[in-house]
């Protein structure tokens, strides 16, 4: 257990809460306003862990940050700076599910545009698949459109996909990306109008 005089090494989320709480309410909420919930929530958890933090942490931590800033002369968001600087607090798998989210084409990735396939021409290609493949597409698109999925297969099917979707495990990156790209290449096939011969 570390003492109240005590030096440590800060961890990511441990610097960014130290910051913003030295930074203190008229300069921390700005930057506070720019943050969504679970941003917000992850520093707060940060902010109450941190306990007590020594002057000579602090101005570390300062001459840290200041010296990242005038060592790189400018600030640039892209892909890579932003995994970067998520690694740094956050675990590598969620890492990676949050920038899967970001890098889908188009800014959308592919449970969103399945989200808007037609709950009947989703539910009729769903229904062919193993319950446990289903049970990973609907829990991965929007939940109000699951349920009308759901609503529209036959009742033994949704009660058993509803179960594996209640006891399931985290399903490997792998194969989710294989199910999404299989199933949205079937589903795109499925819903391009047919040509009368």
């Amino acid at each position: 257990m570390v003492g109240a005089g005590e030096q440590r090494v800060l961890r990511g989320d441990e610097k960014a809460a130290a910051l913003l709480l030295a930074l203190g309410p008229d300069y921390g909420k700005p930057i506070f306003d720019e943050l969504d919930e679970l941003e917000i929530k992850t520093l707060s958890r940060a902010m109450v862990r941190l306990g007590p933090i020594t002057r000579e942490m602090l101005d570390d931590l300062m001459i840290e940050f200041v010296t990242t800033i005038a060592s790189n002369g400018s600030l640039s968001g892209n892909t890579d700076s932003t995994e970067r600087l998520l690694l740094s607090f956050l675990p590598a798998d969620r890492v990676d599910s949050i920038m899967e989210e970001i890098r889908g084409p188009a800014g959308r990735n592919m449970w969103e545009k399945l989200s808007n396939v037609q709950e009947d021409v989703l539910a009729a290609y769903l229904k062919n698949e193993y319950p446990q493949t289903i049970a990973v597409v609907l829990s991965k698109i929007a939940p109000d459109h699951a349920s009308k999925v759901l609503a529209i297969l036959p009742e033994e099917l949704a009660m058993n996909v509803v179960q594996r979707m209640l006891g399931s495990d985290p399903v490997q990156k792998e194969i989710l990306e294989k199910n999404r790209d299989h199933s949205a290449h079937r589903i795109h096939v499925d819903a391009q109008p047919h040509q009368a011969s």
